[in-house]
């Protein structure tokens, strides 16, 4: 399956979520573990929150890069990266921000695995040198821009 500019917006969400969503992590590690002098409250939600952002933010990650390497096999990727973005709030979700992210990457694999869009279809295509837009090989212009691209292989 070809890769398209989806496929690299998710692998750019999912790769950024999960950074952030560490980064949150070893940024506010002390609070994790507070503990009052009376008592074991912890703060946040104390071991459990930071086991889960670790996870969290790893397997993000690794499923970005898998559905980056092949996206024909997105879907499953991409339900990866929404149930672990989800779960990252446990442990702030790097500032929600991260959580957003890796959830919209995860959305957005499930899309390019599904099949559907511009590379879904069953005739060979290629993309414009100047707009990027994707069209058949038998233009000789580009019908987005105009640009000259001549007459691609038969």
């Amino acid at each position: 399956m070809a890769r398209d500019s989806r496929t690299a917006l998710s692998f750019v969400f999912g790769l950024v979520g999960g950074v952030l969503i560490l980064t949150t992590i070893f940024a506010l590690l002390p609070l994790f573990f507070y503990q009052y002098s009376y008592g074991y409250s912890y703060g946040f939600f104390g071991p459990y929150g930071f086991v889960i952002g670790i996870v969290s933010g790893f397997f993000i990650i690794l499923a970005a890069a898998m559905t980056f390497r092949r996206p024909d096999q997105g879907v499953a990727r991409g339900i990866i990266e929404v149930v672990f973005g989800a779960l990252s709030i446990f442990s702030l979700g790097g500032f929600v921000i991260g959580m957003a992210l890796s959830i919209t990457g995860g959305a957005l694999a499930i899309v390019v695995g599904s099949g559907s869009g511009p590379a879904s279809s069953g005739a060979a295509q290629r993309a414009c040198t100047s707009c990027g837009m994707l069209f058949a090989l038998e233009y000789a212009h580009c019908p987005h821009c105009g640009h000259a691209v001549g007459v691609g292989p038969r």
